[in-house]
């Protein structure tokens, strides 16, 4: 079983991290406010993670350079990311007066509803809105008790407005831009599993050939190398935030055997999943 290394860090070291902003913890719920991480090394650099419930988060000072599912954002603050599904996310860097405000919730949005998470680039009047829902939410956490259907409405409030901001800026985005966009979303939820670009070429309704000539010549990469780079990913995930053998990971991500696995990983970053395991191990 995949661990949670957000919520570990938070719920077992919070001593520490209440050197590093404002926490409030309940069981399982968390906020944060005026939230720095450049104190510890959380979530390290080129080690992707799989964040496993929903999240929102507002950066409020400094900026930093993120890979959520594929894609690189560059956040600073003004912008919010909010995440309903499972996400791979790999942090690239941050500046060290990098901070945020950040709360968690129990996502409706199913992994076939959409893109599993929404980055906005906040304006002046979308970016007061938004902050006056946090606001509100870090005032409601403090009532005892705590008023958790107050809670829900406000976090609801906020997923519907973010919702609606979502929307209006999906109407200027290109047909070629989405189906790029809807490709690395199915390749991120699949790759686990499905390593074949008719499966994708099917679900986007469109002719494998066709989508090999729009994915490279959209993003310069192949879809089997998409692929095949999420799927490595995928493992790493799995090497580093469980205790799973490589049979078991194997079993998880359809491969027919442990050596296939072994093989496919070491083809694609030079080490076996044991050697990766051990080097991870030693860095965390």
């Amino acid at each position: 079983m995949l661990r949670d290394t957000i919520s570990i860090e938070l719920f077992y070291n919070t001593d520490y991290w209440k050197e590093h902003g404002e926490i409030f913890l309940h069981d399982g719920f968390f906020m944060l406010r005026s939230f720095n991480i450049a104190g510890r090394e959380f979530l390290m650099p080129t080690q992707p993670y799989l964040l496993q419930e929903g999240r929102v988060v507002l950066v409020t000072q400094g900026h930093a350079d993120y890979t959520f599912d594929l894609v690189d954002y560059h956040f600073q603050a003004g912008d919010l990311v909010v995440f309903y599904t499972e996400t791979l996310i790999e942090k690239k860097s941050h500046s060290d007066d990098f901070q945020f405000d950040a709360f968690s919730f129990k996502s409706k949005r199913s992994e076939d509803s959409g893109r599993g998470f929404t980055c906005l680039h906040l304006g002046q009047q979308t970016g007061a809105i938004v902050g006056a829902h946090f606001s509100l939410l870090w005032a409601l956490v403090h009532q005892q008790p705590l008023p958790l259907e107050s809670v829900r409405l406000i976090t609801d409030s906020l997923l519907q407005y973010v919702a609606q901001q979502e929307t209006e800026d999906s109407l200027h985005s290109t047909h070629r831009d989405d189906i790029l966009h809807r490709f690395l979303t199915l390749v991120s939820r699949h790759a686990a599993k499905e390593r074949n670009i008719p499966f994708y070429a099917e679900r986007l309704c469109i002719a494998p050939h066709y989508l090999s000539t729009l994915i490279k010549q959209q993003s310069g990469r192949t879809p089997m190398q998409w692929i095949n780079h999420t799927a490595i990913k995928e493992i790493k995930v799995w090497l580093a935030y469980s205790d799973e053998t490589a049979a078991q990971i194997a079993d998880h991500m359809a491969f027919p055997c442990p050596s296939s696995l072994t093989k496919f990983f070491k083809r694609e970053t030079g080490m076996t999943p044991t050697e990766y395991r051990i080097k991870f191990k030693a860095k965390s």
